[in-house]
């Protein structure tokens, strides 16, 4: 889908005794090069599972700069400013936040409007230097593109009141400093976190009640894969559940209250490609060093038979392989 950039600015923000320079002028959008750089990162966050939703709080005051810009009595350049100013006060106090560039965008994709908000931390690079009397490989700040990962980020929603926030970020130290101080918002859990908790939870009841049985582990995992297949990625625990105990009502019942127990919801809105990713493969690891990995589709296509013995031994029976 398109994706257009309809204002940006660079700020630089220096975390090193060294005042910061904030841009008086926007960055030219009609060049090939920046309107590249712009969405090559908008586009990753569009897509990132580790992306966490978020709404601002009543108090925060980032909210009531965004809505006087929306209502048209703040100027994008005058906003931007203001929140390179807010971020340069944060980093101030947390000397552990490393100098970076910030990049604030207004973009349009898919007739919504949103404002990006990306840090981007400098990442080292070789550069030669020839002239005259000097021939060298030196050391130089670059901001990340094709390797480098940006890890604080957000899209904030302009088209109604709620302003919904899409947002990366990661603790630095035990502060979330950008939800909790730079936007005053409260988040959800990631796509990505909210499988590695399934995942988690499934792993600790298949070892309690189930003496961490592979064969009971891959049905899980396949139940889980199936339903997110189903339903083009929206999870249904109870479906789950049903499909990997079938008549084990009482073991049904344990599992989807130990999920809840721990945080999980019933229904999830999850994509297919992190479900496949956490779910797909299933790994048994032996005392010896024997460590396999395998498709849990091929337990219910019958290619494998897992066998657990009362001494905790297993037996695994490959079939039909067809050597590549």
């Amino acid at each position: 889908m398109p994706l257009t950039v309809r204002n940006a600015i660079l700020h630089i923000l220096n975390n090193d005794n060294r005042p910061s320079a904030f841009s008086e002028a926007e960055l030219d959008i009609d060049s090939e090069v920046c309107e590249a750089f712009i969405q090559k990162h908008v586009r990753k966050l569009l897509n990132n599972p580790a992306v966490r939703t978020a709404v601002f709080k009543p108090e925060s005051e980032m909210y009531s700069l965004l809505g006087e810009y929306q209502n048209g009595l703040k100027y994008f350049k005058d906003v931007a400013f203001t929140l390179a100013s807010r971020m340069d006060e944060i980093m101030n106090r947390f000397p552990s936040i490393p100098s970076c560039d910030m990049l604030i965008a207004r973009i349009s994709h898919k007739s919504d409007e949103y404002l990006a908000v990306l840090q981007l931390h400098y990442q080292e690079v070789y550069v030669h230097k020839m002239g005259n009397a000097d021939n060298q490989l030196v050391i130089q700040n670059a901001l990340p593109y094709t390797t480098g990962k940006v890890e604080f980020a957000c899209l904030i929603g302009l088209d109604g009141a709620a302003m919904p926030i899409s947002l990366l970020e990661k603790p630095v130290g035990e502060v979330l400093y950008f939800s909790e101080l730079f936007l005053e918002c409260d988040s959800t859990p990631s796509k990505k976190e909210q499988v590695q908790l399934i995942d988690e939870v499934t792993v600790e009841f298949v070892e309690e009640h189930f003496a961490s049985d592979p064969a009971i582990s891959a049905r899980i995992k396949t139940a889980i894969v199936t339903e997110a297949e189903s339903d083009d990625g929206y999870i249904s625990m109870d479906n789950v559940a049903t499909q990997a105990f079938e008549q084990q009502e009482e073991m049904k019942a344990q599992y989807v209250n130990t999920l809840r127990d721990a945080g999980v919801r019933e229904d999830l809105p999850l994509t297919q490609r992190v479900v496949k990713q956490q779910f797909s493969t299933q790994r048994i690891k032996a005392e010896n060093g024997v460590d396999i990995r395998f498709p849990v589709q091929m337990i219910e296509d019958e290619e494998l038979e897992l066998t657990t013995h009362s001494d905790g031994t297993v037996t695994i029976v490959f079939k039909n392989l067809r050597m590549v």
